[in-house]
């Protein structure tokens, strides 16, 4: 994953911009899929810790994925007292978390994939399937449209992953883009589902 200076030096703004949108209008699109038993959560890039409280407060235990430093801090007092639990790491290899390889029932990657290359991204998904639980639920939201901050984002389509998924045994959805939530009019945001079939 490139550098989280963006992140860190903007961290303030971007936790009150994240914090100001209501997590069931932004995950609406995927909500039908979320598994009715919650157990454990990884939150890939959960900056704010909005979403981590949230699936928190649905039952979840999560564990939140930054590594942005100072956006990480506002996170973790965002969800102090809840079961949410934090790690500096980043994809691809996501090496601390190793000991949970298979043991995730859900996985959100909310607007990552953006900003790894081709084959970071390929690599990302291989370590993100071999962490996914039987049963399991992945959800990938993927951002179009210019980057105004700068960045130097990726642009990346949906059919990348449904291509990777077909290598393995996994299934995937594709979910019709939806306007972007804080409001940016050039900017959409699409969603794919990916789960683990069951062996046997």
């Amino acid at each position: 994953m490139p550098t989280s200076d963006y992140y860190d030096k903007n961290a303030k703004e971007l936790f009150d911009k994240y914090q100001g949108v209501d997590p069931d209008i932004v995950h609406a699109s995927w909500l039908k899929w979320l598994p009715s038993k919650s157990s454990l959560a990884l939150d890939v890039g959960g900056g704010s810790g909005r979403d981590a409280k949230w699936l928190a407060q649905k039952g979840w235990e999560v564990i939140v994925v930054e590594p942005a430093v100072e956006l990480a801090k506002l996170g973790r007092n965002q969800t102090n007292g809840f079961a949410v639990s934090w790690v500096d790491d980043f994809l691809p290899v996501l090496g601390k978390l190793k000991k949970y390889q298979g043991r995730f029932s859900l996985i959100l990657v909310s607007g990552v994939l953006m900003h790894l290359s081709q084959d970071e991204r390929i690599d990302s998904l291989q370590t993100l399937e071999n962490l996914m639980a039987e049963k399991s639920l992945l959800v990938i939201t993927l951002r179009h449209g210019p980057d105004s901050e700068e960045r130097g984002l990726y642009h990346v389509e949906p059919d990348e992953i449904v291509e990777f998924a077909g290598r393995y045994r996994l299934q995937t959805e594709i979910i019709s883009r939806v306007t972007d939530k804080l409001g940016r009019k050039e900017v959409t945001w699409q969603t794919v589902i990916v789960t683990k079939r069951v062996e046997g």
